[in-house]
């Protein structure tokens, strides 16, 4: 089972038609590359998270 996960700070993911529209094209790269019985197979999850609890460079985003 392919599993896509893309993390974002929160509020990215709020536009549900955006949001939809990404898993689709998403599920459809796996599909272009693997075949369409992956299609079935292929998870994808949007994950926002906290700006508080990302880091760069060793740094709490703020």
């Amino acid at each position: 089972m392919p599993l896509i996960e893309v993390k974002a700070f929160e509020g990215r993911f709020a536009d549900e038609e955006k949001s939809n529209l990404l898993i689709e094209r998403l599920t459809e790269a796996m599909v272009e590359v693997y075949g369409e019985p992956v299609r079935d197979e292929t998870w994808v999850v949007l994950d926002g998270v906290s700006p508080k609890h990302w880091g760069f460079g060793g740094k709490v985003r703020t």
